[in-house]
């Protein structure tokens, strides 16, 4: 097969020929009219695909029942822009295209038609006066542009209003009375859709159309971008009424009325059967929400909103929550602080900050944790930050909607349900707009699997849903992904006022939920097909570590397993079971003071060779820093980057005066000068994480100035360092030092290794906390400019240990420390998602990089750390298959429940109809949207029919 750049290439040749082609259409036209074969052609039509080139009079007749084509007049030399009423042609309203016989009477304009002005940048473009025959004349924006229409008004005996002629021709007047603009219906679908898929801001879409009539010109087009957004809100209201049947049954949607919901998640009355709650698995009924905060979808305050404050949807009646309720509860409530005792978080930290020039800081959403579904009535705005009062609220009302109470179990993901709840059942009781503290007894607290890991390292086993029953495979961050499309709307919604915002969001959440639903068969179809190979995957891995335990250990892990999963419920402290249990390495500096006590319990110098050989140590790790700054610099210092440069490399100097002054007085017979040195070998440079031009071979570019480098001229930082394990032939003086180095070295590389982790999960705290959360570009430059200084201190710290690691090498370790201590690849240093959990998409059956295992005390195969060890990857192989069993269920379950849901809203859409008073095309849109739920019921049954067949 082809790639796309073979049909580019294809096409190469072909372009000078493509293009002539399309020139032609400007050339001279034919002599006869395509139509009457004998007037010359002097129109043609943009939009027709035959009959294309026209005399005046053909023209004019053929476009009586297309009025809204657009045509060109030859001038003699070219082609220029013209417009049909020019031509005679209008609107007949209320004689399926006919002209009312009561009309007024006709004037013929003249023939041929009279030209527009020389000066005329609108090319003539609307008639003079606002009426023409009599007619009014209207401005119409139609999907190709505006135009000037006469629309010719039904005079008949009990004739509509002109406002409704217009509406059963397909016309929507932008007023009721005195109309002088309409916009198409077709316009008002295109607009519609493309606020919707492309996010459009209502100016650049009425932009667009003025450009569309007037290329040259687009200024000379009436300006009717206020009437477009008022008509736009009003045609997606009664879109969204039509939709849910409220144009047949004529009622008020009430809370909720106005939304779709998940097909997938188990809902009483509506895809279960009537005996669900005597199912023996009822886990498989647990109703799995995630709840987040957005701060990119905010409202600045506007200088006037009047003219535009009514109000279509404020009772939540969609996603966003009821407005009158809601701010009574924000005016009533207090904010209490509770300190942190987890990570502090800027959803925390922030949660009381005022954003400057915003009346909404963002908002607050529910969603359904396995599909991604919003709930609805549960989106809110937030005050200042994403504070407690305002998710307790968000939480009341996702718990209420529907009959989401009955479900036997709940299961709520949170950022921070680690420090959320605590206090949650005493809000719930003070605040009676809050739902019932009652319902706390159900619920089931966890945090999603990327942010868990930003967390403290007990709240991994406590909270990540990867060890909670039930739960499947859900990863608890599906709203992240759901926010990139929500964030495009809330671009364009932040200047807008409050109703029209709202309604926006409103529409962009239920197309969210529309989408869902849409791909749910394809979803739930490949998800099956994954887990029942993750499954297989997940129970080999299950039996090979079980095989490897005692009789004793499988006897005894499992009932610490159901003990531990049964004590959750009261202390989440009791999943500690899954965290191992060590203690740390010693420190270089607790090694150094065990070789000084050592040295002085046999007699030697306090100060002796323990310090010094600790300071060449020092000395090489600023070596490292020195080298990885000059190359940072470049080749062209600024003057301020020149001096630090400088003030670094003769503090360096100064500490290698010191080594050679205290090794002078340690071995006074050895001249340093004689010695061979072996060079350490320089790190690949990463200064910001991927391989740069800065190779190991490289050398600084910068040249030192005079009172900062050696005698020959070389760089403080490239200057050889005397230790047992730089010099080519160990000097008889020093032989019992390469051990007391070792340790030394050893020490370095564990600490090195530790430091590395620490940033790494530095590093990973920012890419999900100053990146997501961040409001602005600026604050997300920054945040990834943080991302890199966390990469040149990652580097600098490998640095350190690849030096650590070629001294342990040169002084003859044993293989027991040389095995542990590998080789430090950039791909063992990169943030990770997660790295114990097997969710992430592409990291669950990868093993953690071995720094993550490396960090025991003492023998690293001692009896007690790999009891340890085997507990811990027993439990976790045990919950992984647990959660593969439990999803690979659910899935089959959500299949028929899916299909439920269809039949379920087929059967209530055919009661649309029910009622006596339907007229006609009431029972056609009733059976047409019941016939299309059925469809979508047919084709989920063919899709899942098709997956349970490939497993």
């Amino acid at each position: 097969s082809k790639s796309p750049d073979d049909y580019m290439r294809e096409w190469l040749p072909l372009a000078s020929q493509y293009l002539q082609i399309i020139q032609e259409a400007q050339a001279r036209p034919p002599e006869a009219c395509h139509n009457c074969q004998d007037l010359p052609v002097t129109y043609r039509c943009l939009a027709c695909t035959s009959k294309k080139y026209l005399c005046w009079t053909c023209c004019g007749r053929l476009h009586e029942r297309h009025p809204m084509h657009r045509v060109e007049r030859w001038t003699g030399t070219h082609w220029e822009p013209t417009w049909l009423w020019r031509l005679g042609v209008s609107v007949q309203l209320g004689h399926c295209g006919r002209r009312c016989p009561r009309a007024p009477t006709c004037h013929h304009l003249p023939a041929p038609p009279l030209l527009p002005a020389l000066n005329d940048t609108s090319y003539g473009a609307s008639p003079e006066g606002r009426r023409l025959n009599g007619s009014p004349v209207l401005v119409v924006v139609h999907t190709n542009g505006v135009h000037h229409l006469p629309f010719v008004k039904c005079n008949c005996m009990g004739s509509d209003e002109f406002h409704i002629q217009l509406l059963r021709a397909g016309f929507y007047p932008a007023t009721s009375s005195e109309t002088r603009t309409v916009f198409t219906f077709e316009l008002l679908d295109l607009y519609h859709i493309e606020t919707l898929a492309c996010h459009t801001a209502a100016n650049s879409f009425y932009g667009k159309l003025r450009r569309l009539t007037n290329e040259t010109f687009p200024s000379s087009v009436p300006d009717r971008y206020r009437e477009l957004l008022r008509v736009g809100r009003q045609w997606r209201h009664m879109k969204e009424l039509a939709s849910f049947g409220f144009a047949n049954t004529g009622k008020t949607p009430g809370e909720g009325d106005l939304a779709l919901f998940c097909p997938a998640c188990p809902q009483p009355g509506i895809n279960l059967p009537p005996d669900w709650s005597s199912d023996p698995e009822q886990w498989v009924y647990t109703r799995v929400n995630v709840m987040d905060g957005n701060f990119v979808c905010i409202h600045r305050m506007l200088k006037s909103q009047e003219g535009d404050m009514v109000w279509l949807k404020g009772k939540g009646e969609g996603y966003m929550t009821s407005k009158e309720p809601y701010d009574n509860y924000i005016d009533s409530t207090i904010e209490e602080k509770e300190v942190s005792k987890c990570y502090n978080y800027r959803a925390i930290a922030d949660r009381g900050k005022a954003y400057k020039g915003c009346d909404a800081s963002g908002i607050g959403a529910a969603a359904c944790g396995r599909h991604g579904a919003f709930v609805p009535t549960s989106v809110l705005d937030f005050q200042k930050g994403e504070r407690q009062m305002n998710m307790d609220y968000c939480w009341s009302k996702s718990v209420s909607y529907g009959r989401m109470k009955d479900a036997p179990h709940l299961l709520y993901l949170y950022d921070i349900n680690c420090q959320y709840p605590v206090k949650l059942k005493a809000r719930l009781d003070r605040y009676t707009s809050l739902a019932s503290s009652s319902l706390l007894d159900k619920v089931t607290w966890g945090i999603g699997t990327w942010h868990v890991h930003g967390h403290k390292e007990e709240c991994l086993a406590r909270f990540s849903p990867s060890f909670i029953p039930g739960a499947g495979r859900v990863g608890g961050e599906i709203l992240e992904s759901l926010w990139s499309t929500t964030n495009d709307a809330g671009r364009t919604t932040s200047i807008m006022t409050r109703p029209h915002r709202s309604e926006v969001l409103d529409a962009t959440l239920l197309d969210s939920n529309t989408q869902k639903m849409q791909n749910t068969a394809t979803t739930l179809s490949a998800n099956l097909l994954s887990s029942a190979k993750e499954l297989d995957e997940a129970q080999a891995d299950y039996d090979h570590i079980n095989k490897s335990a005692s009789p004793e250990q499988q006897g005894e892990w499992p009932k610490i397993l159901e003990d531990a999963l049964a004590r959750r419920k009261v202390d989440v402290k009791a999943m500690d079971i899954f965290n191992v249990h060590y203690s740390k390495p010693k420190s270089r500096r607790a090694v150094q003071t065990k070789l000084i006590n050592d040295e002085i319990n046999s007699g030697g110098q306090a100060g002796g060779v323990p310090k010094w050989l600790s300071l060449g140590i020092d000395i090489q790790q600023l070596q490292t820093q020195l080298i990885h700054l000059v190359r940072r610099y470049g080749d062209t210092p600024s003057e301020t980057e020149a001096l630090d440069i400088a003030t670094k490399r003769e503090r360096v100097l100064v500490r290698i005066q010191e080594h050679t002054n205290l090794a002078a007085t340690l071995f006074p017979l050895l001249n340093i000068d004689d010695l061979v040195f072996v060079r350490p070998p320089t790190s690949d440079c990463h200064c910001d994480g991927g391989i740069c031009q800065h190779s190991s071979s490289s050398t600084p570019s910068h040249k030192p100035s005079d009172g900062t480098k050696d005698g020959d001229g070389t760089p403080p930082e490239l200057l050889d360092i005397a230790m047992p394990s730089t010099v080519q032939k160990l000097p008889s003086v020093w032989k019992t030092l390469p051990q007391r180095e070792l340790e030394l070295r050893i020490a370095q590389a564990y600490e090195s290794l530790h430091k590395i982790r620490v940033e790494v999960g530095h590093k990973s705290f920012l890419f999900r906390s100053n990146i997501r959360l961040a409001r602005e570009k600026k604050e997300r430059l920054r945040g990834y400019a943080g991302v890199r200084s966390a990469n040149r201190v990652i580097n600098l710290f490998r640095g350190h240990y690849d030096i650590a690691r070629w001294s342990i090498i040169r002084l003859k370790a044993p293989a027991s420390i040389t095995s542990k201590l590998k080789v430090l690849l950039p791909h063992h240093v990169r943030a990770l998602p997660a790295i114990y959990d097997h969710k992430v998409r592409g990291e669950r059956n990868k093993p953690a990089p071995w720094i993550w295992g490396i960090d025991v005390a003492g023998d690293a195969m001692a009896e007690p750390y790999l009891e340890e060890l085997h507990r811990v990857n027993w439990l976790r192989a045990r919950t992984r298959l647990d959660r593969w069993q439990e999803e690979h269920t659910l899935i089959q379950r959500e299949m028929g429940w899916t299909e439920a849901y269809f039949e379920y809203q087929a059967k209530s859409t055919e009661a649309w109809a029910e009622g006596g008073q339907q007229t006609p095309s009431q029972v056609a849109w009733a059976a047409r949207r019941a016939a299309m739920w059925r469809l979508m019921g047919v084709n989920a049954s063919e899709t899942f029919q098709a997956a349970r067949e490939g497993l």
